[in-house]
């Protein structure tokens, strides 16, 4: 599979095993509309060509937007080689993780509402999810600020997320894993 969009000439994906793990897909570079519009469609084909429950595809497809999203929307924009990749595990899961540059104040305030939010159980995470869906406040793109919220709850919280600090950026990377079958 190519893999390729014209307008990512810079980017690529590609299927590659490693002795541990399949990796499914990999994406190095920036991301856009597009960018997006074709992972889904990726993603789409291949669970369906690996059998994956029609739930369990849900999940990781509402997981892996939100990431797509949380990478188009607050990457720094010098950030040298954001990256999407894709993993199918041993245990019949996939693992999917991203990696962006963001800058060190906002580090300091997801790592604090990354904190709240993992502390709270599913029951609440959908009620604070809904609250704020409720409300009028929106983001600078529009967005209602329940994608960390959304990727917890449909990870069933089976995600981590790891700051480094690197002089004045800091770099953010998800892992999250659901199982093909439930």
């Amino acid at each position: 599979m190519s893999g390729i969009l014209p307008s990512d000439a810079h980017s690529s994906a590609r299927y590659r095993t490693t002795e541990q793990d399949t990796v499914e897909l990999q994406w190095s570079g920036a991301i856009q509309n597009q960018t997006t519009d074709f992972l889904m469609q990726w993603m789409e084909t291949r669970l369906d060509q690996v059998g994956a429950q029609s739930l369990q595809k849900k999940r990781l497809i509402r997981v892996a937007i939100e990431l797509l999203q949380n990478m188009h929307h607050h990457a720094i924009s010098h950030d040298p080689q954001p990256e999407f990749a894709i993993y199918a595990t041993a245990s019949a899961a996939w693992r999917i993780e991203t990696s962006n540059s963001i800058d060190s104040p906002s580090a300091a305030e997801l790592q604090q509402t990354w904190e709240t939010l993992k502390s709270k159980c599913q029951s609440e995470l959908r009620s604070m999810q809904r609250e704020k869906l409720a409300g009028d406040a929106r983001s600078e793109h529009g967005g209602g600020g329940v994608g960390l919220n959304e990727i917890l709850r449909k990870a069933d919280g089976r995600v981590d997320m790891n700051i480094e600090n690197q002089a004045g950026i800091a770099r953010v990377t998800f892992s999250a894993e659901i199982p093909l079958q439930s």
